[in-house]
């Protein structure tokens, strides 16, 4: 079976000499790094000037309304306000309350103040997650006591990334992350005698995915359960780190593979250089096939499955 070359797989050597970067106090992340914070900041506080700009014309319009309508303001710039309801003979003697009132467009200009800081945060913390592999949690923004003209700087949540590290390299922390994620994955139950087996050239783990009855008894079709989807994508990840020691996997390494209809009599063949095949069986179980012993039991000892034992997970 002809290979795929590596390159070919993740696109470049590129990903693999970024996932190497050492975190230092001086220099925590590269110039591209930064260069990407730099303009999400930039466009973010162009929006936000906007979004102040409207604000402080509708809060100077509602002004005139303080004491008729006793408005007031929350710590995030929200307007407290009494609606008043009048009669026929009010409307009919001078329109006023009939008038155009500021008060739940500058309620929205908060709230879109907060979603676009909220969504700055993320995408900064998100941005590191998806070009060095690792999982640093989604920073929580309080609503309630974001302030209007508030300017959040990129170099907090690059600071929240870093202290995720822990002091370590993005490789490092993206590997233990996987490790963690790839364990779970293969062995769900901790008292579960059934542990992932080396066979001379050829790893099995048992109870890995679940089939949908519906599709298997109305179509005779081994559609993979929804909830089982993230599973898979775990495991095909845990597989090309094991084999080829890399952090670019996913289910595209599996040739022909269609997830609403999965072959479970045949192999599949991979795009990796070490793991050649892999093939589904109809209890949940997946073998992998390796080209030869050595490349199966290097992959079965990156990925510490011998740690894997019922009593100790």
């Amino acid at each position: 079976m002809e290979t795929i070359n590596k390159e070919k797989q993740c696109g470049s050597d590129l990903l693999t000499d970024i996932l190497n970067v050492q975190v230092h106090n001086e220099e925590k992340i590269t110039e591209q790094d930064r260069r990407y914070c730099r303009e999400q900041q930039d466009e973010l506080y162009k929006s936000l000037d906007r979004i102040d700009h409207w604000y402080g014309i509708f809060t100077e319009e509602a002004e005139q309304y303080r004491e008729s309508h006793r408005i007031s303001y929350k710590d995030n710039g929200e307007i407290r306000y009494r609606d008043s309801y009048p009669s026929y003979r009010e409307v009919c003697k001078d329109y006023t309350e009939l008038e155009f009132k500021p008060f739940k467009v500058i309620n929205e200009m908060v709230d879109c103040n907060y979603r676009a800081v909220s969504a700055f945060a993320n995408r900064i913390v998100s941005y590191f997650n998806r070009t060095y592999n690792v999982s640093v949690p989604s920073p929580s923004i309080d609503k309630d006591t974001l302030e209007m003209g508030f300017r959040p700087d990129y170099a907090t949540y690059v600071d929240m990334v870093i202290e995720h590290l822990g002091g370590r390299s993005f490789r490092t922390t993206a590997e233990e992350e996987l490790l963690i994620r790839f364990h779970r994955t293969v062995h769900k139950c901790r008292w579960s005698p059934e542990v992932p087996e080396l066979k001379n050239c050829k790893i099995s783990f048992p109870n890995i995915l679940s089939f949908d009855d519906f599709y298997s008894t109305n179509y005779n079709q081994n559609r993979l359960h929804y909830n089982y989807r993230t599973d898979l994508e775990t495991f095909c990840s845990g597989i090309v780190f094991g084999s080829d020691d890399l952090l670019c996997g996913s289910s595209d390494m599996i040739l022909n593979f269609n997830e609403d209809n999965i072959d479970v009599f045949s192999w599949y063949d991979l795009t990796t250089a070490n793991a050649e095949q892999i093939r589904f069986f109809k209890n949940g179980r997946i073998d992998i096939r390796f080209k030869d012993r050595e490349a199966a039991q290097a992959c079965y000892g990156r990925l510490r499955l011998g740690d894997i034992k019922p009593e100790s997970y």
